[in-house]
């Protein structure tokens, strides 16, 4: 059995600003147009310099060093992190923000002031994800120029929320590995819609066609997946390997979970995060607890989560969302 999302529903296209679409794709070095065969090297290189002719890319590529600074601090004290967090003032006051809410729980009626108390209350560990997953969400956000991209914004968060709190529930230590792996599992797809929407636009409608996973699509459509690009882009941003390892879906879920070594247990809790995390929650019950149902089973061998499990986590998601999306967007 292959590991794959839910079989495509529909494109939604009141969810594509097809202006901003039309207008980005008439560049006459948009690889891909008119459906001709596209060339999977010549593409991603062109994702990759358009990406390097954006500001925001630009100062994300500066901001990153400080992201696997933070990561990369495992036998440091807390003193030493909190002192790189606390050099950033703007994810600072965020950072505080958003432990002093719902999102972790109350702690104290003073509230916490600092970095370093944070540490202290949740955890050096915890502390640190929280600070990278917030610098890549935020990056994500602000280069999200149209609705499709916005939505693919807020499900990296829940997507991260839900693959940490697996973690949790399966006793993994190395939750790092798994929480930013899953924030940034679909970052193929979101740079191909933001750089190249003609060529999305026909990966989607492939996937209504054929009936085909959007891996199955992209690979047909580009010549390589949108997981490869994404872990292509990430690799170059020199994450650590077990992050970008984790980004790889893995072609069989017959696997006993006893036979799966840590890194591949990483890649399938990311994997099955994304399968939930497609879920439309907006459906009734009945359609959700059957989607629920269908992907715990598509899972059982290799993760062995009940459905009720996989309900209560998806549910938490949404409310930390909401949470998260009220303290850092006020204005939203």
């Amino acid at each position: 059995m292959t590991t794959r999302e839910p079989i495509h529903s529909g494109i939604d296209l009141d969810r594509l600003d097809l202006p901003v679409f039309n207008r980005i794709s008439k560049g006459p070095n948009t690889p891909g147009l008119n459906k001709e065969k596209i060339d999977p090297t010549r593409f991603v290189k062109y994702i990759y310099k358009k990406m390097h002719e954006n500001d925001s890319f630009l100062s994300f590529s500066i901001q990153i060093q400080d992201v696997n600074k933070i990561l990369g601090m495992k036998y440091s004290s807390a003193g030493d992190i909190a002192d790189v967090i606390i050099k950033d003032v703007a994810l600072t006051t965020k950072l505080l923000k958003l432990v002093n809410s719902s999102f972790y729980g109350h702690f104290t009626e003073k509230g916490v002031t600092t970095v370093s108390e944070a540490m202290i209350i949740l955890g050096t560990e915890e502390i640190k994800l929280a600070a990278a997953s917030l610098k890549i969400y935020e990056f994500m956000e602000d280069i999200a120029n149209i609705k499709i991209l916005k939505d693919k914004t807020i499900k990296a968060l829940q997507r991260s929320i839900v693959a940490r709190q697996i973690a949790i529930e399966e006793g993994l230590k190395d939750a790092e590995a798994i929480q930013i792996s899953a924030m940034l599992y679909d970052f193929g797809q979101y740079l191909v819609a933001l750089f190249s929407p003609s060529v999305f636009l026909r990966v989607e409608i492939l996937c209504d066609d054929e009936q085909l996973s959007r891996e199955q699509a992209s690979k047909s459509v580009i010549g390589v997946s949108y997981s490869e690009i994404g872990r292509f882009i990430t690799s170059k941003w020199s994450l650590p390997q077990s992050i970008i390892h984790a980004m790889k879906p893995l072609p069989n879920l017959n696997i006993d979970k006893d036979g799966l070594s840590l890194p591949d247990l990483q890649r399938v809790i990311c994997s099955f995060t994304n399968a939930l995390c497609h879920i439309d929650l907006s459906v009734s019950n009945d359609a959700i607890g059957q989607k629920i149902m269908e992907i715990t089973d598509r899972y059982k061998h290799c993760l062995e989560f009940a459905p009720t499990q996989a309900l209560d986590i998806l549910t938490l998601s949404k409310e930390k969302i909401k949470t998260h999306a009220e303290i850092l967007n006020p204005g939203i």
